[in-house]
């Protein structure tokens, strides 16, 4: 088999496949990060001068989902497909959920291979992640610290779980505390970092922390859930405010402590009802619009938010 699809939401699961599926001596790898698939498959027809097997590994090949290929590099891809180069195995990635009634894609999952991997969630993430971490004693808090903090990304917890080996010797015990010491909660402060981000209209550190959110595979509607609430409590704060409520009452009335008041005291200073208003309309229309299938999640989020710092 020369041409490989596969498909995750999780970049551990790519990369422990591709560890399976290409030689642990093989020396000639390339990694293409570019969109122009014209070249692409140049490099993949490449004659090699030592006639060695060659592999290619195409990252974000998005146009098996929604991206599309124009009808030139269709044309181009069907007759790779037909007439693949014997000596290179070819690996197509994407993070998109896969359009089978493509043609192309139809083509790689009848003939060739197509894989689906899913990062585990719930329950199944809890007895992946006791099963990776075996060699090790762990009670329950601790793994549930581990997942918690790391927002039950299972890419974040396996990059934690790979500090462990630096730490801890086989059969070690790891104790809650210990892990908590090991495992800190740096994902949940960026989140917090990027809504104060957010409303201090400082858009350098937005769109790096976004961009650093993507690469994590964070969820955007999490992201965006987290903006909406902000918000939706600086547009109460400034009702309640104009009417007169003291902070204690605000901050009853909206479940908040006395600090979180004062922070989102000083915040809606900042800002005018109507400009609130117009945000949560924006980021209602956006969630209608991400729900019904009409955008991705990422883009609308970063749609809005170029639209919010213009």
């Amino acid at each position: 088999m020369n041409i490989y699809l596969l498909k995750s939401d999780s970049r551990v699961l790519i990369e422990e496949e591709l560890e399976k599926l290409i030689p642990k001596d093989q020396v000639s790898i390339s990694y293409v990060y570019e969109k122009n698939l014209e070249n692409i498959l140049e490099e993949a027809s490449y004659v090699s001068l030592f006639d060695e097997k060659k592999y290619l590994i195409v990252k974000n090949a998005n146009f098996f989902g929604k991206e599309k290929l124009s009808e030139k590099e269709t044309d181009l891809l069907n007759e790779y497909l037909e007439h693949p180069y014997v000596n290179t195995i070819i690996f197509f990635i994407t993070y998109e959920e896969i359009d089978k009634r493509k043609g192309y894609t139809k083509k790689i999952i009848e003939k060739y291979s197509f894989k689906e991997m899913n990062a585990p969630k719930g329950y199944e993430l809890t007895n992946e992640i006791k099963k990776r971490t075996n060699m090790y004693k762990i009670p329950d808090p601790a793994i549930k610290y581990l997942i918690e903090a790391s927002l039950n990304n299972f890419d974040l917890i396996i990059n934690e779980i790979s500090k462990f080996s630096l730490i801890f010797s086989k059969n070690d015990s790891i104790s809650l505390a210990q892990m908590k010491e090991i495992v800190a909660e740096n994902t949940s402060e960026n989140l917090f970092k990027f809504t104060d981000a957010v409303i201090n209209r400082n858009m350098k550190e937005t769109f790096k922390l976004l961009n650093d959110f993507i690469h994590l595979k964070i969820d955007s509607l999490q992201l965006t859930n987290l903006l909406v609430r902000e918000f939706r409590l600086l547009f109460y704060y400034k009702i309640y405010e104009k009417k007169q409520f003291s902070n204690k009452e605000i901050g009853k009335s909206l479940g908040l402590q006395d600090w979180q008041v004062n922070k989102i005291m000083k915040n809606a200073v900042n800002f005018h009802e109507d400009d609130l208003k117009t945000s949560l309309i924006s980021l209602a229309k956006m969630d209608y619009q991400v729900k019904s299938g009409n955008q991705d999640k990422t883009m609308a989020l970063y749609n809005f938010l170029v639209e919010y710092f213009t």
